[in-house]
């Protein structure tokens, strides 16, 4: 919780992952993460997007991912919410959890889904562990998207 601002709005609880903690982590973030994913022949996709991160302010990252013109930083409009059930109350209550979400890798192609959300949990606490000395790891979601 401590990479969140907490705020109120009517009905909903707002948690928004602070400016601060993005400037101090993401970019050291990516420079780990990128080298993973992209051989040597597409470090084009993330080396150019690193420096345009370097040169501008935290609040027009976003912007910058929404214009969709990097491979490796993408706002995702599909990945935006998902629900908690509590299904051992009588009344089955849930809380909608709503992000915006940031692709960080984009992969093409198809994928079987049987087991998937085994696969998804596995990669998920693999990144955390891997990169686990890095905060901003925790706001880390691995998910598909369409």
């Amino acid at each position: 919780m401590k990479l969140y601002d907490e705020t109120e709005d009517k009905n909903l609880l707002l948690f928004t992952l602070k400016d601060e903690a993005l400037e101090t982590y993401l970019i050291t973030f990516l420079e780990a993460l990128y080298p993973k994913f992209y051989d040597k022949q597409d470090e084009h996709f993330y080396l150019d997007l690193l420096q345009q991160l370097r040169s501008k302010p935290v609040s027009e990252w976003l912007d910058l991912a929404k214009k969709k013109s990097n491979y490796a930083f993408r706002y995702d409009p599909y990945g935006e919410s998902c629900y908690i059930y509590f299904e051992y109350k009588p009344f089955h209550p849930n809380i909608r959890i709503r992000f915006n979400s940031l692709m960080l890798y984009l992969g093409y192609g198809k994928i079987i889904t049987d087991g998937i959300g085994d696969f998804l949990h596995f990669f998920k606490y693999s990144i955390h562990e891997t990169f686990k000395e890095n905060p901003i790891v925790k706001a880390i979601r691995v998910y598909i998207t369409g």
